[in-house]
């Protein structure tokens, strides 16, 4: 037999009731959808920017230099909104 050993601090395990938005808020990094008992490692925290009223993915990813679809799906494809915290690949 093995035992699963996590550094404290670089992974999580999640638990009942816990939403991807809270992990999210609480560390400070961006993470994919969430079940109970799956066990998530948490990147360091990343770069971001926040959206300015008219901005879309492509604006941000021409101003930031970075791939249009890599943006989208690092933050979910949501719908974009002034002042939003927009992560960054």
């Amino acid at each position: 037999m093995f035992s699963l050993t996590l550094e404290r601090g670089r992974y999580l395990r999640i638990r009942k009731g816990i939403t991807e938005k809270e992990v999210s808020a609480a560390f400070g990094c961006p993470v994919p959808k969430v079940f109970c008992g799956e066990i998530i490692k948490l990147s360091p925290p990343k770069r971001y920017c926040f959206a300015l009223v008219g901005d879309t993915y492509a604006t941000i990813a021409a101003r930031e230099r970075v791939n249009e679809q890599s943006l989208r799906r690092q933050n979910g494809d949501r719908a974009v909104y002034p002042t939003l915290k927009i992560w960054l690949p």
